[in-house]
This record gives C-alpha cells, sequence and structure tokens, in this order.
C-alpha cells in the first residue's frame, strides 16, 4: 500500500477465475477510510463489477498502451479515497 495517496495495489495477471474475483472481493473488505484498490489485469472484470454497488463500492477504469486494464475502486461515500483514486487514473490515461 502507498500511504501518501491511499492506493492498495493488487495485480491479478496470470491468474485463473475465479482468483481474481475472490482475491479483489477480500481485498476491498480491508479499505480503511481513504484508501482505493487498484487493480491490474489482462481483461475487465465482469464479474467483479456487478457486486461493487450493492457493497457500497464504486469504479472507473482504463486500458494502457499495453493493453492491460487498471480498475480503480473505492467506497461510494469516502471523499479522500475518491479524489485520489481519480487523479491516480488520470495519470494512468495520460502515460
Amino acid at each position: 500500500m502507498n500511504s501518501e495517496t491511499g492506493e492498495v495495489f493488487l495485480d491479478l495477471r496470470g491468474l485463473e477465475p475465479p482468483d481474481p474475483f475472490v482475491r479483489s472481493i477480500e481485498a476491498l473488505q480491508h479499505l480503511q477510510a481513504g484508501q482505493y484498490l487498484h487493480l491490474i489485469h489482462t481483461r475487465l472484470p465482469v464479474m467483479l463489477f456487478p457486486e461493487l454497488e450493492p457493497r457500497g463500492f464504486v469504479s472507473d477504469s482504463c486500458q494502457d498502451v499495453q493493453q492491460l486494464f487498471h480498475i480503480l475502486v473505492w467506497q461510494q461515500t469516502d471523499k479522500a479515497a475518491s479524489i485520489n483514486a481519480k487523479n491516480h487514473l488520470q495519470l494512468l490515461k495520460k502515460s
């Protein structure tokens, strides 16, 4: 975890289903105030997205030049995490 930005990083590349889903849900359960989860994966985690809103999370994502997906997830009510995640996503989109 990057204590300065609140980023909790989880690399899901190379994992077979359902491991990416399970690890993502486990990581989300441990997020603290100001933290967001940064997932990196070779594909969009379509099974994860419908599980976020009922649990109080929102997400945004982008794909980089190496065709990797960066998915950032944070608590809907956490303004600090939202700001940090959105700033991080802007940097990812520029690179």
